[in-house]
């Protein structure tokens, strides 16, 4: 995970030059209220938040994580546990599934089934039980309960 605050122009400029094949997480962004993408050429979450920038002003805060993290990233699991508590259940189901679809990319797996095994795991692990990603988790496993493929 890495962090950078920029201003609006050089987080503009940082994300096309960097990500340029990042798109948008519309569920997602729209739960936690900032700009969330991810890019699958480089497994990379990136999380841009407005910020205030000391001597600067408003500018953002350019978060990036690797799909292996993402389960781990305080960050995202905070915001979006926070949300989850007073978020409509369709927008969080979204997110949730935006987030495994995330997750589901980083793992690497002999066979889908080693991967539906690592995946499980995870979102059981010991993490998931803290007050502050609790209903994170709790939408991550409710989203992966409902995948077929999790089956």
């Amino acid at each position: 995970m890495t962090y950078r605050y920029l201003t609006d122009a050089d987080a503009d400029a940082l994300l096309e030059s960097t990500y340029p094949q990042a798109r948008q997480l519309p569920a997602l962004s729209e739960l936690i209220g900032s700009d969330l993408r991810w890019d699958p050429p480089a497994r990379t979450l990136v999380y841009l938040a407005e910020c205030w920038i000391e001597g600067v002003g408003y500018g953002q805060r350019l978060h990036t994580c690797a799909a292996r993290n993402i389960n781990g990233d305080k960050d995202l699991a905070v915001e979006f546990s926070r949300a989850a508590r007073k978020g409509d259940a369709d927008l969080v189901a979204a997110a949730a599934d935006e987030v495994l679809s995330m997750v589901a990319e980083g793992v690497s797996a002999a066979d889908n089934a080693a991967a539906t095994a690592a995946i499980t795991a995870m979102l059981h692990g010991g993490l998931t039980e803290s007050p502050s990603r609790k209903p994170m988790f709790a939408a991550l496993r409710a989203q992966w309960s409902a995948r077929p493929a999790a089956n």
